[in-house]
């Protein structure tokens, strides 16, 4: 990663209701978010019309902000299978999107999110908000949630990239 240039990840928490999503542009040692958000969709509606609006809302944001990567939260093991599947699908959806709209998709587990984000895999949601906010220096909470678990998750990928770049 050039210090010249910026480089610009979207995250990705994915959801069937509420697909948050932010775009974090790191410079050197310093993150900034750029945008965040969340994309919503009606529970009464038909599931493939919920799952297109994610898959277009992602591809659309991509189209806006030009990340030159995007990074989406993995599904994780739930108590209620109906829920696990339907996180499935959204996520799914979303990957679909941003790679119609060219990019490059990388997963990342909650606990990889967590680990990178507060030193601590086990963390709880309050700690990675407070962290998000931290280290995007922003005095303000991002919210929905949602659009803060995407930030951790952008930070997430980035925090990888500079590892990767270090190591060569």
């Amino acid at each position: 990663m050039p210090d010249t240039a910026p480089h610009i990840v979207m995250g990705i928490d994915p959801g069937l209701g509420a697909t948050g999503w932010a775009v974090v542009a790191r410079h050197g040692d310093q993150s900034q978010l750029i945008a965040f958000g969340a994309l919503r969709t009606k529970p009464r509606d038909p599931l493939s019309a919920r799952l297109h609006a994610i898959c277009e809302g992602v591809r659309d944001l991509v189209a806006e902000y030009r990340p030159a990567e995007v990074a989406v939260e993995d599904v994780f093991m739930a108590k209620d299978a109906r829920a696990a599947f339907a996180l499935g699908q959204a996520r799914g959806a979303a990957i679909v999107g941003a790679s119609q709209a060219g990019c490059t998709v990388e997963g990342y587990t909650a606990l990889q999110v967590k680990k990178s984000v507060t030193g601590n895999g086990q963390a709880a949601k309050e700690q990675v908000g407070f962290m998000v906010q931290q280290l995007l220096q922003r005095t303000d909470a991002i919210t929905p949630d949602h659009a803060a678990d995407a930030a951790a998750v952008a930070l997430c990928h980035l925090a990888k990239r500079q590892l990767e770049v270090e190591i060569q």
